[in-house]
Parts: structure tokens; sequence; C-alpha cells
């Protein structure tokens, strides 16, 4: 109900005096008042008729079984009478009718002037009347008189009337009460329940009707109080056995029979009434001491636990809130590499969308075709595939061609840094050779080649270096390399129009050969091996190395190619994860320190099945391998995949048996054992990294430099 549609605030079921302005304005042809109590059938002014004032009660009979009962003063009109029910009901005044006797009843009526019965009691019918514009609202806005808003929320007493007859009254004149039915009943309060999961039927423990103390009851001009009764009953016994009795001599003195097991009670120190009461209360006092001393104790710790849960809370939603900057981060950076892709993890990282999104099409053409329609699918998918692949391989193509220079410059950055090394005292002592200067005075003259410049200047410059090579005369391609300047030296004076890009692109390919060429430096044999997939002889380092390998057979590239395209870089960030956990716990011993990415893509997709083995989760950003006993050192079996979350919960458990279930740890057992089996050959890789002692730079190849910045 609106503010709006609100009766007034001044009505109530004992309103008397009312304004003439607000009262109900009787409508036309409304039948002047005619009081019921009247034998005749003439009609009587209002104003000539006079009315002891007294309280009636008023039934409203809604339905059949449904009759509220209310009191309200006889002077009462029935438009009030309208205006306090639908304050009762909420809704609005406007919308209730009252009959009697199929008759309906004005506004203006007031209730003497209604039909009454034998008891005295006035007898209405209370309905909605039909009104178009609230039949036009939806079904359930539609009003209706409910007795659960009647009786819930309001908490109206009932009423009754009791028809004394004269019989029992002191004047001999029949009489009606109004009583008021009051419910004093407890409220019950909710121990404990079950309900059945079968029938749905809900079974509650029992309280006892017993209301409450009588000293904790208010005073309401009465008094209570609940007693027993007992009648005795005499009988006469013969006992099995002797015993003491007492025995009435003249009705006042008594003998007594003494037995062998009688006893004496002696009477001990005199105590008044006041030291008994003190002495009782003592142990009260003690109680109430250790009551509050025990409340105390427990509200200290009800405050402890509550600042640590709000301090554990705290920690929670940093964490959370930590975490998903890191998930934006990361998706954020992942948008930039797949847009600008540079090295060769961020074309790994396209290739496998683009698997895919293969993948994910031949689910739906397999879903929604048949027959031939979908070999004419798999074919149009295959080409968008091939188009897709081809221009990735374009884009790598150009990244790798635009990055040359840039790797050409860092290679000569780095062959003409001198040499470094820690003295004593952690003293950083510079060695420059000759020939890293020589490899410095080279690069810039590399450098000049590659800048613009005028024909004038670009001769002086040529006549520069070949002033500079005459003395690089031991370089093998060395005539190649003067004959290109003097050619060039050549077109520049004699030619008027001449293209010498050609001759330039070739002279800085044999100059930056010319750079990385070292004089007297014997030629190493370095180890090399050919591969068994393309053929060619490569050197040791261009072979992929694994853990779970016997022998060096296939290279890196074609070991790559026969591998599906995966996102190596969130097994990198797996396998750094895992290293820095074992540094944070100082076990520089550990396996994980020999492990390559595509050891933990194994581990992750062959073992544990690309998912995590609590919720199943597939998402790979957020898988970890952490350790699965913690006293223990990391291997691949002694770990568990586990979400980044999951792996903070995991570490915090002392006792795993007690935790998780048996057939749990019975699973990840069995797949420890498969992890042994596959990487037996671990445990001899780690037994070389020993003897060879390289066990102190694992993991620790920027410490020293990191100091020697500080110096």
């Amino acid at each position: 109900m609106s503010v709006e549609e609100r009766p007034p605030a001044f009505v109530c079921n004992v309103q008397l005096n009312v304004e003439p302005c607000e009262r109900p304005k009787q409508p036309p042809g409304c039948p002047p008042p005619i009081d019921s109590r009247s034998t005749e059938s003439e009609q009587q002014n209002s104003e000539e008729c006079c009315v002891e004032l007294e309280n009636v009660t008023v039934k409203f009979r809604l339905s059949d079984s449904e009759m509220v009962a209310q009191v309200y003063p006889n002077c009462m009109t029935l438009g009030e009478v309208k205006q306090d029910m639908a304050r009762k009901f909420e809704v609005d005044p406007k919308l209730l009718v009252l009959l009697q006797n199929g008759n309906v009843l004005c506004n203006s009526l007031p209730i003497n002037s209604t039909a009454l019965d034998e008891f005295g009691i006035h007898e209405f019918q209370l309905e909605l009347q039909c009104n178009d514009s609230v039949q036009g609202d939806s079904q359930t806005s539609l009003p209706k008189l409910d007795l659960d808003v009647y009786y819930d929320k309001h908490r109206l007493a009932d009423f009754i009337t009791v028809h004394i007859s004269g019989e029992d009254t002191q004047d001999g004149e029949p009489k009606n009460v109004v009583v008021e039915i009051e419910n004093a009943s407890i409220v019950k309060p909710f121990l404990c329940g079950y309900r059945d999961t079968v029938s749905g039927r809900e079974y509650l423990d029992a309280f006892t009707q017993t209301g409450p103390y009588f000293d904790k009851m208010k005073y309401r001009k009465y008094k209570s109080r609940d007693t027993q009764t007992w009648e005795p009953k005499e009988k006469i016994l013969n006992t099995a056995h002797e015993q003491s009795v007492q025995c009435f001599l003249d009705g006042i003195n008594i003998m007594y029979v003494s037995a062998a097991n009688d006893f004496t009670i002696v009477p001990g120190k005199y105590q008044t009434f006041a030291q008994k009461e003190r002495a009782e209360r003592k142990l009260e006092k003690i109680q109430l001491i250790q009551r509050n001393w025990r409340r105390w104790i427990l509200w200290k710790y009800i405050h402890m636990r509550a600042a640590e849960y709000r301090r554990l809370v705290q920690n929670r939603e940093q964490e959370d809130k930590r975490y998903e900057k890191c998930v934006e981060k990361r998706v954020e950076r992942h948008q930039v590499v797949k847009q600008f892709p540079r090295s060769k993890d961020d074309f790994d990282l396209l290739f496998a969308e683009v698997g895919r999104w293969k993948k994910a099409e031949l689910k739906r053409i397999t879903a929604n075709y048949e027959g031939p329609a979908r070999i004419a699918e798999v074919n149009i998918l295959l080409d968008k595939e091939i188009q897709l692949l081809n221009g990735v391989e374009r884009q790598r193509n150009l990244v790798y061609k635009s990055m040359e220079e840039f790797r050409n410059d860092q290679l000569l950055k780095e062959m003409g840094k001198p040499i470094e090394w820690i003295g004593y005292k952690d003293t950083k002592i510079h060695l420059d050779l000759l020939s890293t200067q020589r490899v410095r005075f080279l690069t810039e003259i590399y450098k000049d080649m590659r800048k613009p410049r005028s024909k004038e200047d670009r001769l002086d410059f040529i006549r520069q270096v070949m002033v500079v090579l005459t003395e690089e005369a031991c370089y093998p391609n060395f005539p190649e390399l003067f004959d290109l300047f003097d050619r060039e030296k050549n077109l520049l004076l004699y030619a008027k129009s001449c293209d010498v890009e050609i001759l330039r692109k070739r002279q800085s390919i044999l100059f930056f050969d010319l750079i990385k060429f070292q004089k007297n430096k014997p030629k190493k044999r370095t180890p090399s091996r050919m591969c068994i997939v393309c053929k060619k002889v490569k050197t040791f380092a261009e072979f992929a190395i694994r853990t779970r390998q016997s022998h060096v057979d296939t290279c890196k590239n074609c070991y790559y190619l026969k591998l599906t395209a995966t996102e190596n870089t969130v097994y990198q960030s797996i396998l750094r994860c895992i290293h820095r956990d074992e540094r944070k716990r100082k076990c520089a011993t550990s396996f994980a320190f020999v492990m390559q990415p595509d050891d933990v893509r194994h581990i992750i997709d062959k073992i544990w099945h690309g998912h995590s083995a609590l919720s199943k989760s597939e998402n790979l950003s957020e898988l970890r391998l952490p350790r699965w006993i913690k006293s223990d050192d990391w291997a691949p079996w002694n770990c568990i995949c586990l979400t980044e979350r999951e792996t903070r919960d995991h570490y915090k458990i002392d006792d795993i048996e007690k935790l998780y279930d048996p057939k749990f740890i019975l699973h990840v057992g069995n797949l420890h054992m498969l992890a042994r089996s596959l990487f037996h050959t671990l445990a001899a890789v780690a037994i070389e990294f020993q003897e060879t002692g390289q066990w102190w730079k694992v993991g620790m190849n920027k410490q020293r430099s990191s100091q020697l910045d500080t110096v």
C-alpha cells in the first residue's frame, strides 16, 4: 500500500470523537440511520435519539470458515470501521464493502443502527468490491483479505461477548460482558531436529510446556502457586529382623529401645542464623568469583581468536587481490604477445591457439554434419588452417630478419667486453686484451658502414677502410672484401648513376665475419654428432637434452617438429616456481634444478593428464607442481599437480593422511610409481652433476654478479 492510500493516523478501534469535516460524506440516496433496538417502524431523527455510549462486539465474516471479531464504540460509523479494518488488512478502504442480510450498508450509518443478535453482537459480511483499475493490474498485485497479515503483523487479541443471565447477577438483570482473550503461551525455542530425506517430514526435539519461574513473571494483580497433594496411608508390616523403634509412653515422653547398630548424635558448637547464612553463602560467593573469572578468560580468548580471524581474513583478501592482479597482467601480456610476437615461445603460443581452434571446429563439425557434408567441412577447415599457419610462418620470418641486426650487435658487444673476475676481497678485476680492443675498433667501423653518407664522405670513408684492411691480410676472404670496396670506389668516381646496395650488403656480411675472425687462434674440434632425423652433423649444444632419455640422437629442430605446438612459457613459469620454492627451502641438491621445461610438460600432460588432482581444473596458467611430502626434496615422484590456491592450502597441512581420503592418497601413490619408472635415468644425471662439482652453479648464476654491482 502506498503512502497516499494509507488511512489517516488518527483512525483506531476506539475512536469516539471525529470532526464533522473528517467524517465520511453520506452519498446521495443513502437512508437515515435506524435504531435496531426500536420496535417502531417509523423513522426517527438522530438528533432526538439518545443512545448510551458503550463498547459492542462486531464480527466480520470473510468466508464460511473465516471470521474475525473486534470491539468498537456503538456510536462509530461504518466508514470509520472500514478505515480501521483496511489499516489492519493493509488494503484500500475504498475497496471494502460491508453487507448485512444481503444489503450493502452505507458508510455514514452508525453501528447502533444496524441489526444485532440475541447476545448483542453485530455481524457483518466483509468483502472486496471489484474495481476495473485493480483488475487491470497483474495477478500478483491484486489485494486480498489475508488473515496472516491481520494476526501476525498487528498481534491483535480476540474478543468474545459472554451473556450472563439474570439468575447469576446481583440486580437480577441479564448482562452482556465483553471478554478479551490473551494468548499467554510461551515461545518455544528451536532446540534441534532433523528432516527425513525420503518423506520430507521434519522431526523437532520436544520442549517442556512449563512456563518461566514465577519471580521472573510480570506482576498483573494476581498470584499463583503450583502445589502437589499426597494422601497418607497406613500399613502394618512385620519386619524381618529387630530394629530400633520409638514407643510413646504417655503421649509426651518417648521410650527408646536401643540396638547394637545405634549411634549417638552429639550437638556441635552453637551457630546463629546469620553465621549459618553467611557460611552457606560462602560457596555461592566463591562460585560467583570463579564464574566471573572464567567469563573474563573466555572473553579474552574470544577477542584474541576474533582478532586472529580478522587478520587471516585480511591476509586472504590481500592474497586474492594479488592473485587477481597477476592473472590480469598475465592475460594482458598474452594479448600483447599474440598481437606482436617476437620470440620462439610467442610463436609457439600462436601455433597452440591454432591447434585449439582446430579441435573446437572438428568437434563442431562432428556434432552437426555427417557423410559428404562432413568431408566438405573438414576440407574447408584444412584450407583455413593452412592459411593461418602460413600467415604465422610469414610473420615469424619477418621477425627473424628484423631481429638479425639486433642479434649481431649484441654478439659484437659481448665479444668486445673485457674479461672480468673476482679478485682478493671481492675486488672486481678487468682484463682488456688486444683482441677485445680490435673487436671494439672494427665494430665502430662496422656501424659507420651502415650509416647513410654523401658521395664525397663515402669515398673518404672507403679509403680509410681500405687502409685498415691492409692490416687484416690474414683474413681468408680478404681479397674479396678488398675488391668489393675497390669496385664501389670506382663506381662512385666514374659512373654517373649506379646501384651499389648489393655491394654494400655483401661488404657488411664479410666485414662482420672479419670481426669474428680471431688471429693466431687454432680451431678446436667441438664434439659433434649426427642427427638421426635430418642426417646433419651438429654440435652437442644443438641437441635436445631431456632427463628421460638414455642417449642423444635428435637435434632440437627435429625434436620440436615431432611435438605438437604448446605454450612453452607456461611450463617455464611452472619450472621457475619450483626453483623458487626449492631455493627458499635451501635445497640446492634437489632434482628440480636438472629438470627441463619439456620434462615439466611431460609430467603435467602424461602423468597428471593436464588437470589438477583435486579440482580437475585444466587452466594451465594456474597449475603448479608442489611437494607432496613437505619434508622430502622435490622430485617427479614427490610432487602433485594443484592450482595456485590449492598449493598454498596444501603447504599448510601438517599430516596428509589425516586430511586426504585414503583412496586419493592411493591414487597419488600410483602416479608417483609411474613417474619413478619414467624418470629412472634422473638419478644417474644427478650423480653426474655431483661428481662434476656443478651443483653450486645451479640456480645461483646471478648471485655473485649481484654482489659485484653493490661494490
